[in-house]
């Protein structure tokens, strides 16, 4: 049934979407929503790289202070 379709981001129905955007088809709507989407995904793309970036450093921290602690420190007496 036509305006019955809702947009999976908010809940909206279509017609209220292409209303608000000024779009006169759903072809237009769908071409920005996919735009939309790309964006997310780009954005969840560098969200992922930031976080793994961040898990290898705490990793690297980690390994240096419990090399750290099981290295000996030698006290050198004059």
């Amino acid at each position: 049934m036509p305006g019955s379709h809702a947009a999976p981001e908010s809940g909206t129905s279509d017609e209220v979407i292409m209303s608000i955007a000024g779009h006169v088809s759903r072809s237009m709507l769908s071409r920005y929503s996919h735009v939309r989407m790309e964006a997310k995904r780009r954005a969840l793309d560098e969200i992922a790289t930031r976080q793994r970036a961040a898990d290898e450093k705490r990793k690297a921290e980690s390994e240096r202070r419990a090399h750290d602690l099981a290295v000996p420190q030698t006290t050198v007496v004059q």
